[in-house]
């Protein structure tokens, strides 16, 4: 079983209803490919989930901030979870309406906070006192209301890679929930602050909808509790990290909806989640080409045009992607390595891998890179990243076209030189 979107035909993947080749033919590998069609009944999935709920849908960025990619689920009705003022400008060029936009992370800079003051975002969340004390100083300066979410941090643990999880107070995120009521109840006060409610985020690829109960009836227990104190507390950020399966695909749309609607049923409160992963990620698939075959009396290896700085997550997190051949002739099977070219011995994307033995030229796929994929490249070893397209209308659209080295070169030097 693959990804909706991507199947064989006559023995070939296709995305979309076109050849991997063909693509390949237009634009050179490594190259990103992504199927409008996952894209957009992955939405369609989720926002059927929570609409009885009416549950904004609020793309995170940081998952996946190519420009088109982001107008698309904007199309659906997506707004944005953002975590830097870069992803502001992204989520604007991407026509995503200001009131739509809610900012998240630790380290929001002045201008940072000045320039989504002036774009009228949603919100800020924020996730500590200096950054609340920062956002005050500039409003009174500015003598506007700026609206201020809390981030509490309900301190639990959650099973996921230790690098992703950021649900307890260990982590640099969020606010421990005691500091959280006292600062809320400031800001309550305050006079250019806009009370916005609470946030919560406990990590990513999260597969027990029980861990996002825990948390969820902690944040409700939290803003119950300032609401019997007087404070205003009109929304709750819920965040997201639903599990996408590397293996079969499959993205838990309906638990999690359920979890939701079982918890906040009648609260009062108005809600948003910020899905990622689980929107973008099975919709991407990097193609690789087999430059040589290499055995010796340990290890088969296949090497391909890709590497680390393409897709770095089976490097960063050890994550295992599902990964085949575009079109196989081959009827004899081998246990493989699969390396990139970056001299690094971390530079892979899979280890003992059974396939059917490639020649050189050969293309592979690796399947679920549509997030944490091409928006962690990287030029290490002076490599051009891979480009992006995406299949819309039988069409193969070009989304992102690779810096060259050349082009790199000549920035360089342009600067250096005045």
């Amino acid at each position: 079983m693959n990804p909706l979107g991507f199947k064989y035909n006559n023995g070939e993947l296709c995305c979309d209803e076109i050849p991997i080749s063909k693509i390949v033919n237009n634009h050179k590998t490594p190259l990103y490919i992504y199927s409008s069609n996952n894209l957009i009944s992955s939405y369609k999935k989720l926002k059927e989930e929570v609409n009885n709920l009416d549950v904004d849908i609020l793309f995170a960025l940081k998952s996946n901030s190519t420009i088109g990619i982001v107008k698309l689920l904007a199309e659906q009705g997506a707004g944005a979870d953002i975590v830097s003022g870069g992803e502001l400008k992204i989520a604007q060029a991407s026509k995503i309406q200001p009131s739509k936009i809610v900012f998240s992370g630790v380290g929001k800079t002045e201008e940072e906070i000045n320039h989504c003051i002036a774009s009228k975002i949603k919100q800020f969340n924020v996730e500590s006192q200096s950054e609340l004390d920062k956002i005050i100083s500039i409003a009174n300066n500015l003598n506007t209301k700026v609206p201020v979410s809390l981030r509490i941090n309900p301190d639990i643990e959650v099973d996921t890679h230790k690098k992703i999880a950021t649900g307890s107070n260990s982590t640099k995120f969020g606010l421990p929930i005691d500091q959280a009521i006292s600062l809320y109840q400031r800001i309550n006060i305050e006079k250019n602050i806009k009370p916005m409610g609470l946030a919560i985020h406990i990590g990513s690829q999260i597969f027990n909808n029980l861990e996002f109960k825990t948390a969820y009836q902690s944040l409700l227990r939290v803003a119950n509790n300032l609401r019997e104190k007087g404070c205003k507390v009109p929304n709750l950020d819920l965040g997201g990290g639903v599990g996408v399966n590397y293996e079969n695909f499959e993205v838990d749309f309906t638990g999690f909806g359920k979890t939701i609607y079982e918890i906040f049923k009648g609260q009062g409160y108005s809600l948003s989640i910020e899905p990622g992963r689980c929107l973008v990620a099975n919709s991407g698939i990097l193609i690789a080409k087999t430059i040589y075959l290499k055995r010796n009396n340990k290890k088969n290896f296949i090497i391909v045009d890709a590497a680390m700085n393409d897709f770095i997550r089976p490097t960063l997190y050890e994550a295992n992607h599902k990964i085949a051949l575009v079109k196989s002739s081959s009827v004899e099977k081998e246990k493989f390595d699969i390396v990139g070219p970056i001299c690094e011995t971390g530079d892979y994307f899979t280890k003992d891998i059974i396939l059917p033995t490639p020649n050189e030229n050969d293309l592979i796929v690796i399947f679920s890179v549509g997030a944490y994929g091409s928006v962690m490249s990287s030029n290490y070893n002076s490599r051009p990243p891979a480009s992006e397209v995406m299949i819309q209308n039988q069409k193969i659209q070009l989304l992102k076209k690779s810096q060259s080295i050349e082009e790199k070169i000549k920035s360089e030097i342009s600067h250096l030189i005045g």
